[in-house]
């Protein structure tokens, strides 16, 4: 099947899994308990910052803990999402491309609630949080379609 070729090695859902509960168990500790480990505090080059002072295209100190739990989450979602099963068939493609409509539908009636209903840092919370309730949204509808499709075919 040629669709199939575009999506990655079936190996890939397995460090998708591991990343995917290693940004979990990381963003827990970082937001949940507030922990940011100090040998995370490192110099990283910056196009923009804007914290106490706003800094452009330089080098500044920044401990980098949620920037590795958004990259971890977003590597393992992305992952499990776009990585083959062992037979990939039509029926695979068609739960596929349901399942990206109702996480395009669900995000955007999250979207529209929150801007109507949160304003100021909670607003830019839930943009920033955005970024990976895409893939989860997609991975939930994905994973409950293909599901519901197993015990249709096992009945």
């Amino acid at each position: 099947m040629v669709k199939s070729k575009i999506l990655l090695p079936r190996y890939f859902r397995y460090i998708g899994i591991f990343l995917t509960m290693a940004g979990i168990v990381m963003s827990v500790i970082r937001f949940g308990y507030g922990i940011k480990p100090d040998f995370l505090e490192v110099k990283v080059f910056v196009v923009y910052a804007a914290y106490l002072q706003t800094s452009e295209f330089r080098f500044i100190t920044n401990n980098i803990s949620e920037e590795i739990c958004g990259i971890t989450l977003l590597l393992g979602l992305s992952f499990l999402a776009f990585s083959r099963f062992k037979t990939e068939t039509e029926e695979l493609w068609v739960l596929r491309t349901k399942a990206f409509m109702y996480s395009f539908y669900s995000l955007t009636i999250l979207m529209i609630f929150c801007l109507v209903f949160i304003y100021g840092w909670g607003f830019l919370i839930v943009m920033t949080a955005n970024i990976i309730l895409y893939l989860l949204i997609y991975n939930i509808w994905f994973h409950l379609f293909f599901f519901r499709a197993s015990r249709e075919v096992s009945d």
